[in-house]
């Protein structure tokens, strides 16, 4: 007994081992992506190189007050703190680069002479300036602080005796950004002109300073600041890269679009094959969704069954039904005559409701390629086969109408081009076993009776009776 259950337990366990080992069914396609991301650029900055945000910006008007001390030649008795007077200035200027800058200044207002009497005068002078702390906007968007030294030249202009001698300028500014348009300003400045300035001393000869320092405020206009230059390599890089995957699935596409396009031409062989063979619609299902690709085929279309059928019944709805041939024999589909239009001649009866040399049912037309005698698409041919079985097993007749394109071409071309064309579907219908002598050729020459004007470049091929046939040949 104790045998039998382990033998029952060793069993149920291999029984759930298999059950749990059993594959799952799962489905093997698998989708795959071929989205790229591409990595965003993030900007890299050329070190020491900046630029203005607009080339006319950066503007700048000063406005100071503070003192001055005049220190000529002679000197006189009074010591520097004794010599001072106030004085104030103002200034426009611009800064061309983070470093470099310029400035049209005006100061003045008194100053004591050799004599410690107080005078009257004027000082203009064009300064250039230079910021020493300029490379730090090559690192950093806004500079709080800047340390500019300076030196010009300019005119000093005494009020009391009329001398206007030659100055040379000098010192230096310090600013600090309060705002983005405001900045607070200390400068210390120097001023060095000829000795007979102030009336007292040698002329031609450098000896008379004045000392000044001031404080005030600096009003930035226009634009201000500075842009840092972005290193342009990385995004060269990318483009390169981002070309090269352009090209790659280009000819990606160039394939699959190959591929398409014989997938196409292969349906279309494989429907007018199925049409042929009367199967058409047990497998119509299979093209339902491929008809608007199918209709587009490159080259025009004939479709004109139903409106046959309804020309011939009306035109002949008084027939008796009786074939000239004896017994009416319908026949089946695969008799109908298939074009790239399918263009159907339905049965023998509709065949007969024809009178003499009129065309049955509609011409099937065979389209070129330009100033050539190649058809635009191979599979035209399957056409012929179906018109020379027709035209065999009814005795029929054949029109075969050559045409060029007007619109191309001189006359004495289309005339030539368009016998030529005819001369090849003929010669196609000979090689089918159609007898020479019940095929006619003809050709038109250059027409432009069709839109699109590609459409005149074609052969017609019609069939009919001819008296010979309905008496027997």
């Amino acid at each position: 007994m104790t045998k039998q259950i382990i033998f029952i337990f060793a069993l149920f366990c291999s029984i759930q081992t298999w059950a749990n080992s059993q594959p799952e069914q799962e489905d093997t396609v698998r989708y795959t992506s071929h989205y790229v991301a591409t990595e965003q650029v993030q900007p890299v900055y050329l070190d020491g190189v900046v630029l203005p945000v607009r080339g006319s910006g950066n503007w700048f008007v000063s406005i100071a007050g503070g003192t001055t001390a005049f220190l000529g030649t002679p000197l006189g008795c009074e010591d520097v703190f004794g010599r001072l007077k106030p004085s104030y200035s103002l200034a426009v200027g611009k800064w061309f680069t983070p470093s470099v800058g310029a400035r049209i200044n005006y100061s003045g207002l008194r100053f004591k002479d050799a004599r410690l009497s107080t005078q009257d005068y004027h000082h203009i002078h064009a300064d250039l300036l230079w910021n020493v702390f300029g490379h730090r906007y090559s690192r950093q968007e806004q500079v709080r602080w800047s340390l500019a030294p300076f030196a010009g030249v300019g005119l000093l202009h005494h009020a009391t005796n009329g001398h206007n001698p030659f100055a040379v300028s000098y010192g230096v500014q310090g600013e600090y950004r309060i705002s983005k348009r405001v900045s607070a300003m200390l400068e210390l400045s120097g001023t060095t002109t000829f000795q007979d300035f102030d009336g007292y001393g040698k002329p031609n000869r450098l000896g008379d300073n004045m000392l000044s320092l001031s404080a005030g405020f600096i009003f930035h206009l226009g634009k201000v600041g500075w842009k840092r230059a972005v290193d342009a390599t990385p995004y060269i890089r990318q483009n390169e890269w981002l070309t090269d995957y352009v090209n790659i699935l280009s000819k990606e596409n160039n394939h699959y679009k190959s591929r398409f396009d014989r997938d196409k031409r292969t349906l279309i062989e494989l429907k007018k094959i199925l049409e042929i063979e009367g199967l058409l619609d047990t497998y119509k299902h299979l093209f339902e969704d491929r008809d608007s690709s199918i209709i587009n085929c490159g080259y025009p279309r004939n479709n004109y069954s139903g409106l046959n059928s309804l020309r011939a019944r009306l035109k002949n709805r008084k027939w008796d039904g009786v074939s000239p041939f004896g017994r009416i024999e319908s026949i089946s589909d695969s008799d109908c005559l298939v074009s790239e239009n399918r263009n159907i001649l339905a049965a023998d009866t509709t065949i007969l409701m024809y009178t003499d040399n009129q065309c049955i049912g509609s011409p099937v037309y065979f389209f070129f390629a330009l100033n050539s005698d190649r058809l635009t698409d191979a599979s035209q041919m399957l056409n012929l086969d179906e018109l020379a079985r027709v035209a065999k097993k009814h005795n029929l007749c054949v029109r075969v109408t050559g045409a060029a394109d007007s619109s191309t071409g001189t006359a004495a071309i289309n005339d030539s081009l368009s016998v030529l064309r005819s001369g090849i579907i003929a010669a196609e219908l000979e090689q089918r076993g159609i007898p020479a002598d019940r095929i006619i050729k003809a050709g038109k020459g250059g027409i432009a009776d069709h839109l699109p004007i590609e459409a005149n470049r074609h052969t017609k091929v019609e069939l009919y009776f001819s008296k010979t046939t309905k008496t027997g040949d």
